[in-house]
């Protein structure tokens, strides 16, 4: 048989080894899902693999979202913002990671007691470490009765730990009921009211 008589076989697709594509040696999950007519186009494997490449970085990205939102992992950064889904605004950048990470931690949990004498202890105790009493004189009035006038709430701190005065006040205005005003007593002395 000289060469021009041989028979002509066609090849298959799959017989030939495809061409390295930027770091995709034999294919991958994008390249390889191309139908069998397509896969032996070099350009076309190439050009699917620049999709899987882009492919690839979003799923890593999506593959860890759940530690982004996550206190105990996440940047520093973001525990800051996730405080803000809290309304907690205040939490100072230069305090340690571990302790920012505690007071968003914190205060997540306290949300349902938002507006609550006990919430406010609790959002007191958490920031200054300091035992917090709030005296609330409040009172339970049907509609249509007159308010009654209960004076503001009594807040007694014996310190304010670690933090400012303006940074305890900060917390109070953040967690007093919109209607109510707060008086702030630390180690026996009146330092300021909210409201």
């Amino acid at each position: 048989m000289t060469p021009s008589s041989a028979p002509v076989r066609p090849s298959s697709p799959g017989s030939a080894s495809p061409p390295a594509i930027r770091g995709v040696a034999a294919g991958g999950w994008l390249v390889d899902q191309l139908p069998v007519c397509f896969a032996g186009d070099d350009f076309l494997r190439r050009f699917m693999g620049i999709f899987q490449e882009l492919a690839d970085g979003l799923r890593q990205r999506i593959d860890g979202i759940e530690h982004t939102v996550d206190v105990n992992v996440a940047p520093p950064v973001f525990v800051r913002w996730m405080g803000g889904w809290l309304s907690v605004t205040s939490i100072d950048p230069s305090l340690p990671v571990s302790r920012q990470r505690e007071l968003v931690s914190g205060f997540g949990g306290l949300l349902v007691r938002r507006g609550t004498r006990a919430g406010l202890e609790q959002a007191l105790e958490l920031v200054t470490g300091e035992h917090a009493e709030v005296r609330d004189p409040g009172a339970i009035v049907r509609e249509g009765d007159p308010p009654l006038s209960a004076g503001p709430v009594r807040i007694e701190l014996a310190g304010t730990g670690t933090v400012s005065e303006a940074d305890v006040l900060a917390v109070i205005d953040d967690w007093l009921p919109a209607a109510a005003s707060a008086a702030l007593w630390i180690g026996g002395r009146r330092v300021g009211a909210v409201r």
